[in-house]
């Protein structure tokens, strides 16, 4: 029989029991090789039953010396032991675990405990291994994040969700105990993992596997987290925590390479450093509206559109926070080509509650300008923007004054100016109430009715906010969506944007902030974006007729003025970029530090190549 693997944990818990040698709790149980078992047992707690309550753990030290894990023993062990580990947030902040050795580095374990946690947003339980003498987590590296378990992948550096199908405490007194098992291997890349259902010990047949954090690592210890990462008031228990050791474990089972990124870049390396990629000649720079003491202080979103003559650019305004209460729509107006402007004008007047208008697009239909600006608040549930829909105005030319025409859109925020289809709707790129990439389609030339379309991706895209800005041609569509992974992530339609691709990776640079496609006169694709930061704002585009980017330059690099007045979310940033051309030239408008609303102007001759 394989030392410490059982599919019902009631009979480790017998022959734990045993009159067979075991070790001192929570000290390292290692036999002779004369004695049953001996070569497999790396590490074995028997629960926490003989220790005092509030007490560390015995021969247990932080990972990082200066620190002060939060770890003591418990009232209310696992499946009808009394005792077990409780884990909170540590005050002394940073990776402050709490690690074990193992006597000898091991090629191959297998580790199992109980686990309940709390019903807290943000990470709560958080364990990992790492190699002899090291500063960092090694292969198995997981946490529960927001209610589900992860494990951290080291090709993608995103967490990889294990499984949802885990169940948080919210009565303190009555814990919800899962049972849990991995088998991580020095070498593999892959880990299997059990989880069993909660109240249960038995685990499923079947293994999930997931990618190594890292791998080539002989295994040195196994480390209990409580550092800062842990969510405020949140809290986790661990008990009978288990690891064996052998070649008589199973390998664990392989995982799937990642797929080869999506070529959007086909042209010479891009330089690491942004001082080695020039500026695009001949662009000029202004400031077409300043947050004031007496004004709205936070700016953010813009866009720009041309008009009978006129330049009319708009941004969300709001009095003090990011995407806060009384945010409203404003604009301003050129007639100049962009050298002076209008004074402020009201689109979106907002809400005295707790519904606001929010930063939109322009649109140019049947003879008239339109804009459609996004409206959160209240109503359907959201991850990030509850109630989260668009609304219409047009602009009346005879009053000279934005007219409302209602919802329009249904769980979508709009990011780019509407591309016209073969089939004759009208198409932009959007995010809906939970950060996630979609697109929404109009019915036909209608534009008051427009029907959301999902992008599927992986979790590894880690939609945080996943604003999505999009370019098609014929029934073709290219997406380019904010996700992790410091990577521009792609999704194709061949059908007009009724179905999509899944999300994926492609080889083009980009953090996570805003970018904007586009389609110049001289069939030039475009691409506004950040580039490794939000101090760099660049401008990438293609060759004529082609549809990946092969050159770029740079529009704003070097830290922008800092924010003057307080809020949520200001930095020093050049940020969501949008594109417009007009007159031989490629006006492009975006955020200075979330306050003010640049507006920079490209020559298209100087994008030719």
């Amino acid at each position: 029989m394989e030392v410490g693997y059982f599919h019902n944990y009631s009979m480790y818990k017998s022959i734990s029991s045993s009159p067979l040698p075991t070790i001192v709790l929570l000290a390292l149980f290692h036999l002779g090789t004369n004695h049953l078992f001996s070569e497999d047992i790396v590490f074995d707690s028997k629960g926490f039953e003989e220790l005092p309550l509030k007490c560390l753990p015995v021969g247990w030290k932080p990972f990082h010396a200066p620190s002060h894990p939060s770890v003591h023993v418990a009232h209310g062990g696992a499946f009808g032991s009394k005792k077990c580990l409780r884990i909170v947030r540590s005050k002394s902040g940073g990776w402050t675990s709490l690690s074990r050795k193992f006597k000898e580095p091991q090629k191959r374990i297998s580790i199992e405990f109980s686990f309940a946690f709390s019903h807290s947003k943000g990470r709560t339980l958080n364990l990992w291994t790492h190699e002899p003498g090291g500063k960092d987590a090694s292969q198995f590296n997981i946490c529960i994040q927001n209610g589900s378990l992860q494990q951290y992948d080291g090709r993608t550096k995103t967490w990889e969700l294990i499984t949802k199908d885990i169940v948080a405490t919210r009565d303190p007194t009555k814990p919800v105990w899962h049972r849990f098992r991995a088998i991580v291997d020095a070498q593999s890349k892959g880990i299997d993992f059990w989880i069993s259902k909660p109240h249960m010990e038995t685990f499923p047949t079947q293994a999930i596997t997931r990618h190594a954090y890292r791998t080539g690592l002989p295994l040195g210890a196994i480390d209990i987290v409580s550092g800062t990462r842990i969510a405020a008031k949140a809290w986790y228990l661990i008990d009978d925590l288990k690891i064996t050791g052998g070649d008589s474990l199973p390998a664990p089972g392989k995982v799937q390479p990642l797929p080869a990124p999506f070529p959007l870049w086909s042209g010479k390396e891009i330089p690491k450093d942004v001082k080695n990629i020039p500026f695009v000649a001949g662009v000029q720079h202004s400031t077409i509206h300043r947050a004031t003491q007496d004004g709205y202080k936070f700016l953010h979103g813009a866009a720009i559109i041309a008009y009978k003559g006129t330049l009319f650019a708009h941004w969300a305004n709001s009095p003090t926070n990011e995407n806060g209460p009384h945010e409203t729509l404003q604009g301003r107006r050129s007639k100049d080509g962009g050298q002076t402007w209008s004074d402020l004008e009201m689109i979106g007047p907002g809400y005295k509650g707790l519904d606001r208008h929010s930063h939109g697009v322009f649109m140019i239909h049947q003879d008239r300008l339109w804009v459609i600006c996004s409206k959160f608040g209240m109503g359907v549930p959201g991850r990030r923007f509850p109630g989260l829909h668009s609304e219409a105005f047009v602009l009346n030319e005879k009053t000279n004054k934005w007219d409302w025409k209602g919802p329009v859109m249904k769980n979508c925020w709009p990011f780019d100016e509407p591309v016209p289809l073969s089939n004759g709707n009208f198409a932009t790129g959007g995010m809906n109430k939970d950060g996630y990439p979609v697109v929404a389609i109009s019915e036909g030339k209608n534009i008051l009715k427009w029907n959301t379309i999902p992008i599927p991706f992986p979790v590894q895209l880690k939609p945080s906010f996943a604003e999505t800005s999009i370019w098609g041609k014929g029934k073709e569509l290219l997406a380019v969506i904010r996700g992790g992974g410091n990577r521009a992530w792609v999704s194709t339609s061949k059908n007009s944007g009724k179905t999509w691709a899944q999300a994926q990776p492609s080889n083009l640079p980009m953090p996570r902030a805003k970018a904007y496609l586009g389609h110049l006169s001289t069939k030039q694709l475009f691409l506004i974006s950040n580039l490794n930061d939000r101090h760099t704002l660049i401008v990438s585009v293609s060759q004529p007729g082609k549809t990946t980017l092969s050159k770029m330059w740079k529009i704003r690099s070097g830290k922008s003025i800092p924010p003057r007045f307080p809020g949520k979310a200001k930095s020093k940033q050049w940020s969501y970029p949008f594109g417009y051309e007009h007159n031989g030239k490629l006006y492009v408008v975006y955020s200075i530090g979330k306050e003010d609303c640049g507006l920079s102007i490209i020559p298209l001759k100087s994008l030719m190549i």
